[in-house]
């Protein structure tokens, strides 16, 4: 006969509980910490493009279909960014300020061009 302690299996619920309710700090790969962060006006400098960077800034819209673009904005530039792996998505309620590591590139929009980040991966920043 196996004898069950109530109290060790409410701890062990309570654990899996919380290791089942927490959030993910990141989505698609983590920035690298190596790589300085640089403004997202930087970003947009054409000696940029095609170069991975890490910018940081407050998210702005993001895609209410399926979270697959955003724009960040650091005060003085916004960009629009979506993953490189499609199968990857922002929240659609996601609000604060993120960090994200991708490459910058000029995208042709209609009869525009416009400079879009493929994102590797976001971090979500505390406190926001």
């Amino acid at each position: 006969m196996v004898r069950v302690n109530i109290q060790s299996l409410v701890g062990l619920g309570f654990i899996v509980l919380l290791v089942s309710c927490s959030q993910p700090d990141h989505i698609g790969a983590a920035p690298e910490g190596s790589r300085p962060v640089i403004s997202i006006s930087e970003a947009l400098r054409s000696e940029n493009y095609g170069r991975t960077v890490v910018i940081v800034g407050k998210v702005g819209e993001v895609c209410q279909d399926e979270g697959c673009w955003m724009t960040i904005s650091d005060g003085t530039a916004e960009l629009k960014m979506k993953f490189r792996d499609k199968s990857l998505g922002v929240p659609l309620n996601l609000h604060g300020s993120v960090k994200a590591q991708g490459v910058v590139r000029e995208n042709i929009v209609g009869t525009s061009r416009v400079a879009e980040m493929s994102l590797d991966g976001v971090q979500f920043l505390k406190g926001n």
